[in-house]
């Protein structure tokens, strides 16, 4: 018969040779990835992107996981006036859609998170490409989509009773200037006539200045809070020729905010792949295109017919303000 002691000799005795084997036995693990996903929506310029994700990775000295996760194309078509307003309601808004009567219960629905307020910076594009007379157009344009935001009809109102949304603003060319910061304006029209001031400067892209200089207005310092939503907004109508690399500041930037573009005009491949680079994934809420500046404004009197005015907004966190 085997006593209590003589058993727990034996298990232990198995259990080192079992873990024995294990240590100097283990083979070698390969990646495993799924499978390429379907052609998702065309959005943007024109792109369609598919995916595949790693379902495991490698072990041992196994085949280690390929670096293409992710494979966009540029087609033909480009999303219209429409689909591009609805995108923008949808996913920088964050607001409803009017009703279709011919969808079977007549609304659009749509998966509105609860709001939260936001610190917004926008970074605007001021060299020579874009011209005074389109730089005036993009402002205009600007101060009508911030006015569309939530929550109420003013949703940049600051006083010692309530606090909403903020927003900073920096321009760019060959230069990077901050025109104003988080805490310096109280209300949309204070907000608006900031936007309206800043002067056209002309000159080079120096897209990777601004998103350095992006980095360092999220700080409390420059009117940032906690607890709110920290989001960037660019208009821009070209690459980057002059300044920062782009890849030695872009990492940190969607580290520190979400990324929208707003982007204008008709681009080469290369183009549109450096533009689509610089907002969030996934890449078809943030990204919004128009070919030129009339199409901007078009795009703005689409967004206000969109919008659902009688269920405007997601409900808010009052508590986050």
């Amino acid at each position: 018969m085997v006593n209590r002691v003589d058993l727990t000799v034996i298990v232990l005795v198995l259990m080192v040779g079992s873990n024995h084997s294990f240590l100097f036995t283990k083979e070698k693990v390969d990646c495993l990835m799924s499978q390429w996903s379907e052609w998702g929506e065309i959005y943007g310029f024109g792109a369609r992107s598919k995916e595949r994700v790693i379902l495991r990775y490698s072990d041992n000295g196994g085949k280690p996981c390929p670096t293409d996760t992710e494979i966009t194309e540029y087609t033909s078509k480009k999303p219209t006036i429409q689909a591009t307003a609805n995108k923008v309601i949808t996913s920088f808004l964050q607001r409803s859609l009017k009703t279709n009567p011919t969808s079977p219960r007549g609304t659009v629905k749509t998966e509105v998170p609860i709001g939260l307020f936001r610190d917004l910076l926008i970074i605007l594009d001021s060299s020579g490409s874009i011209g005074s007379s389109d730089f005036e157009i993009a402002k205009e344009q600007l101060g009508e989509l911030l006015g569309l935001l939530c929550p109420s009809t003013d949703p940049f109102i600051s006083n010692v009773h309530t606090v909403y949304n903020r927003a900073a603003l920096i321009q760019f060319s060959s230069n990077v200037i901050e025109e104003f910061d988080f805490d310096d304006n109280r209300n949309l029209a204070e907000l608006k006539a900031a936007i309206q001031s800043v002067p056209f400067k002309g000159g080079g892209t120096c897209t990777g200045d601004a998103f350095y200089k992006a980095v360092q207005i999220f700080t409390s310092s420059k009117g940032m809070r906690q607890g709110t939503k920290h989001e960037v907004l660019i208009l821009t109508d070209g690459k980057s020729n002059c300044g920062k690399t782009l890849s030695t500041v872009l990492p940190t930037l969607h580290a520190k905010a979400t990324v929208f573009g707003l982007m204008i005009g008709v681009h080469s491949n290369s183009g549109k792949a450096e533009l689509t680079s610089y907002v969030s994934k996934p890449k078809p809420n943030h990204l919004f295109a128009v070919d030129n500046f009339q199409e901007l404004k078009k795009l703005l009197k689409v967004i206000k017919d969109q919008i659902n005015k009688t269920n405007p907004c997601a409900p808010f966190d009052l508590s986050k303000k």
